[in-house]
């Protein structure tokens, strides 16, 4: 039995991924699935006979929506298929197997006598199968998340149904029907999304979150190890077992402008008390890593033009050197428009590809998540988080799907990101009334105090003008900080941290402290 290649289509950026869709018809052959992160939609054939490419298969489109129609005139032919995340999918067999691995938005599979095979997130996706006999000593396994009922059709007419538990608002991806006569075998494993995906389920966030606040006895993400380190003077500290603190900050005057142009003589580091030696000293011409939360959930209401137009401005407010990544928060999970990138025409293709503005919005889960997703590696480095949301995460709403993760503990956590988050706060959640939006302002407040950052408000999403120029000026004005403590008996213990800085009137923000892990 041999593979050969079929052929490659790549789509393109300006292709909505939401909209796309693959249709697969193989009467003998089977169908194979696997969803991939790239954005090229690939096929190959396996076969132990001959093939003959134009009159086997033919292959069509039509705009955003791909038809495959396999007619072999001898051996069957088994379509392999490689899917871009975003499309949806159609496939029909008659005694050909079905193999489907991975996320897709809508999926319909049809066969006779086939196998099923699926490997899909058993949390979160809508799953439907109706079969008209089960395979001989079929057993369900997953009884935890799907339950079997029979249907009576009518006299001498049964079919057996096996259907999530989910409730509705727990549906955060996917939705499967499938059909089958009389499946030779029926398969459901659950699929775990590899830790490059660019989709993140809400729940993954508590498990980060609780990494972050109790993190391995090596270090966290405010202590690392060190061997050679550019010193405050420009030399080079040397340093063996021991572990630098990394401190993100922002300077501002009694007018609340802010101070650039700092040096590392202006600034006093004490750690419970006692004077610390800066080591290193990273001011506002030095290279910045901005990541762009947009909160697309269906509370923000806003009209994907300005939320694109949002986005672009960042990407143009970066330098040369700088990295902007752009995410989102949609149809109720953490998304990756962009990762890290300096590259300017990427960034603002990339933006052209925003997910759909939809679902629920547990946005301190998808916060933890923006946060793990690059900064939280990216020790000793200057970093920024600027969330545009209007705050409303369904915990202040009391509706349905919020986040798992309460403010406190992500407050906590955010005294020890490496990062300092900046949300724009859109007044136009005022229009729910109910105090909702004061109570979401009081709330993403102290998320950004705790990490040393503030609040920028906008009337909304399409006001951001204002905005954009304070943003750019802050972020200029951010320092990191490293230096060695001079405890460096690690012990899990809060250490309080304050930065005094040698010029009148001046503000410091910064998180107040760590605990020495």
């Amino acid at each position: 039995m041999g593979m050969l290649r079929i052929a490659a289509l790549l789509t393109l950026l300006a292709t909505s991924m939401s909209a796309a869709g693959l249709s697969v018809e193989n009467e003998y052959g089977g169908v194979e699935v696997t969803v991939s992160a790239e954005s090229t939609l690939a096929f190959e054939g396996r076969t132990s006979g001959d093939f003959d490419a134009e009159s086997d298969l033919t292959i069509t489109r039509d705009g955003s929506q791909f038809a495959v129609r396999v007619m072999p005139r001898e051996a069957p032919l088994d379509i392999i298929v490689r899917l871009p995340l975003g499309f949806s999918l159609r496939a029909s067999t008659t005694a050909g197997d079905i193999s489907v691995e991975g996320m897709i938005h809508r999926v319909r599979l049809d066969t006779d006598t086939g196998a099923i095979r699926l490997k899909v997130p058993l949390r979160g996706t809508r799953l439907t199968l109706d079969a008209g006999e089960l395979p001989v000593g079929y057993e369900n396994r997953h009884r935890r998340n799907f339950r079997m009922s029979k249907v009576d059709l009518g006299p001498g007419k049964i079919l057996w149904r096996l259907r999530d538990r989910m409730k509705e608002e727990a549906i955060t991806y996917g939705a499967y029907r499938v059909r089958a006569r009389a499946p030779r075998r029926i398969e459901i494993e659950p699929f775990e999304p590899p830790s490059d995906w660019p989709l993140r389920f809400p729940w993954e966030a508590q498990p980060a979150l609780t990494r972050l606040l109790q993190p391995e006895p090596t270090g966290t993400a405010d202590v690392q190890e060190a061997t050679a380190t550019p010193g405050a003077e420009g030399g080079v500290v040397f340093r063996s077992d021991v572990r630098m603190v990394n401190l993100s900050l922002s300077v501002s005057d009694a007018a609340g402008l802010p101070i650039s142009q700092l040096a590392a003589g202006d600034f006093r580091v004490l750690e419970s008390g006692v004077e610390q030696r800066l080591a290193a000293v990273q001011a506002g011409d030095s290279a910045f890593n901005l990541a762009v939360l947009l909160d697309m959930s269906g509370s923000t209401a806003p009209d994907l033009v300005h939320m694109k137009g949002a986005a672009r401005r960042f990407v143009e407010m970066a330098r040369p050197g700088d990295r902007v990544a752009i995410y989102a928060l949609s149809q109720g999970m953490f998304q990756v428009v962009t990762p890290l990138s300096s590259d300017r025409t990427a960034l603002l293709a990339a933006i052209d590809n925003l997910p759909p503005i939809a679902g629920a919005s547990p946005l301190y889960d998808i916060v933890t998540l923006a946060y793990v997703q690059e900064l939280h590696a990216r020790q000793g480095e200057r970093n920024a988080l600027i969330v545009i949301s209007d705050g409303l995460d369904n915990q202040v709403t009391k509706q349905e799907a919020p986040s798992a993760i309460k403010l406190r503990d992500l407050t906590r956590a955010a005294e020890e990101m490496h990062a300092i988050i900046y949300p724009v706060f859109l007044l136009s959640g005022e229009r729910f009334g109910r105090n909702w939006s004061k109570k979401a302002l009081d709330r993403i407040s102290l998320l950004a105090l705790a990490s040393g950052g503030r609040v920028f408000p906008a009337e909304s999403i399409s006001d951001l003008e204002p905005v954009f120029p304070l943003i750019e000026a802050e972020l200029r004005s951010v320092y990191t900080l490293g230096y060695y403590p001079e405890d460096q008996n690690f012990d899990g213990t809060w250490r309080a941290v304050e930065v005094q800085v040698d010029r009148p009137d001046a503000a410091v923000r910064a998180r107040p402290g760590y605990y020495a892990n």
